[in-house]
């Protein structure tokens, strides 16, 4: 740990930008794929109706995620500061209640949506057609969600400690092993959507079975210990408090999934729903590398705006901005160029195809500023100013797609009203975050932090 401290201040920006952003980018797409190759496999496999079963459903499993984020976010600050202060129990506690707070959650979660499922799913804007298939699905996901909801929690553990490889391996198991079910279970037993959820399930078992196995063999510092399984509730209060804002982040990523499908069934229809479900899980393969640009590019920036290297501190930020636009350029023009082709991965459906053609090439319409919104927001992160960096985490996908899509369709009487709320709070958020960028940049990062 202390040659990965020494290089961030001494080696070449652009080649330690790769070396910390490649891994984080290679999770992130595997993470992408995982609900691409389902939505692909129930596409063609149930068609329109169950794509748009999945996008209904997709805020409560996104909602667990979200759980087990703050968790794991939480849970691996404090075992890496602990770690880094040679204070190894209180690792152990952190871990122990990481491990339990994830496992118990996740079975509260899943209980409390089994029992209560037709009616969360009326709720979520499950419509009477939709209803079967989101009730098979969502029935059999659920049993995943412990697993799930452990599995993730434990990659953040194994991150605190150094081993960005095993939790990047714990992702690419999963997701391969689900590609591989997902059609043997829709088509060859015949199963449908519901097969799709059996081999997301398998999937996450197996993701669980292997995290719980790097840490019970030993070859992590960090074990199970039986009395930290029962956390003292101080600990548990910290670990929530410094996961928080991820957690609302993504509960509000939620929000706005529920509030969007609702929009779409009111405005439109099934289909419609459909069309955003495709769309939501496409542009994820764009998004994700950009995030991991962003997370690889923040332990740089921090480091050497905290050493005073200005000059080095400068450079991270000008090459993750440019790789992260040039990666926002790719997915625009993919997205406008060849939506078509991008639907008719998914489906066969003439209509949905038309429909979602004309849908991507507006809701994508400013996706270039994407880059630098996401860089934006990380380099608050890692400078420590939690204010604007919750401003910004925040300002797209709620300050302002959120009011957007709750005005804009009536006014305009159509789904159009959705499908324009996407550019629009891109433009905005673009701006917002030049706005913090550019003041930050002229009173901090030329003048640099205050040296003791």
């Amino acid at each position: 740990m202390n040659t990965d401290r020494h290089l961030l201040g001494t080696e070449r920006v652009g080649r330690l930008l790769l070396r910390l952003s490649l891994p984080s980018v290679i999770g992130m797409l595997v993470m992408a794929s995982y609900n691409i190759a389902d939505s692909i496999f129930i596409g063609r496999g149930v068609g329109p109706i169950g794509l748009a079963a999945v996008m209904i459903c997709f805020p409560i499993q996104f909602l667990g995620g979200a759980l087990a984020i703050m968790a794991g976010v939480g849970g691996a600050s404090v075992v890496s500061r602990s770690l880094g202060a040679g204070d190894t129990d209180r690792a152990q506690q952190a871990f122990g209640a990481t491990a339990a707070f994830s496992l118990s959650v996740g079975l509260l979660v899943s209980s409390l949506s089994l029992f209560f499922l037709p009616s969360l799913l009326r709720l979520f804007g499950a419509t009477e057609s939709i209803l079967p298939y989101a009730e098979d699905y969502l029935s059999v996901i659920l049993f995943g969600v412990p697993f799930q909801m452990f599995a993730m929690a434990g990659n953040h553990m194994a991150r605190s400690e150094g081993r960005a490889r095993i939790a990047m391996t714990t992702m690419l198991i999963s997701a391969l092993l689900n590609i591989i079910l997902d059609p043997l279970f829709i088509f060859g037993f015949g199963w449908g959507i519901k097969g799709a959820a059996v081999a997301t399930v398998i999937s996450q078992l197996v993701m669980f079975v292997w995290i719980f196995g790097y840490f019970y063999s030993g070859r992590s510092s960090l074990r199970f210990i039986r009395k930290n399984l029962f956390p003292k509730l101080a600990l548990i209060r910290e670990i929530a408090a410094i996961g928080s804002s991820e957690f609302i982040r993504m509960a509000a990523g939620s929000l706005s999934m529920v509030l969007i499908n609702a929009a779409l069934i009111r405005w439109g229809g099934e289909l419609h729903v459909a069309v955003y479900g495709v769309i939501n899980r496409g542009l994820s393969f764009f998004f994700m590398p950009m995030m991991g640009v962003a997370q690889g590019f923040q332990p740089i920036l921090g480091y050497n705006y905290g050493a005073g290297r200005l000059e080095r501190a400068r450079s991270a930020i000008r090459l993750a901005m440019v790789a992260a636009t040039v990666l926002s350029l790719v997915g625009f023009l993919t997205a406008q160029v060849f939506p078509a082709q991008i639907f008719a991965i998914f489906t066969r459906d003439a209509k949905l195809i038309a429909e979602g053609t004309r849908a991507m090439r507006i809701i994508t319409s400013m996706f270039f500023v994407i880059g630098f919104q996401i860089v934006g927001s990380a380099m608050f992160q890692a400078l420590g100013k939690a204010r604007p960096a919750f401003i910004l985490s925040l300002c797209r996908q709620v300050l302002l797609l959120i009011p957007f899509v709750l005005t804009l369709p009536p006014l305009l009487g159509s789904t159009d009203g959705v499908w324009l709320a996407f550019p629009l709070a891109d433009a905005l958020s673009c701006m917002v975050t030049f706005f913090f960028f550019r003041r930050e940049l002229r009173y901090h990062l030329i003048a640099g932090p205050e040296i003791a």
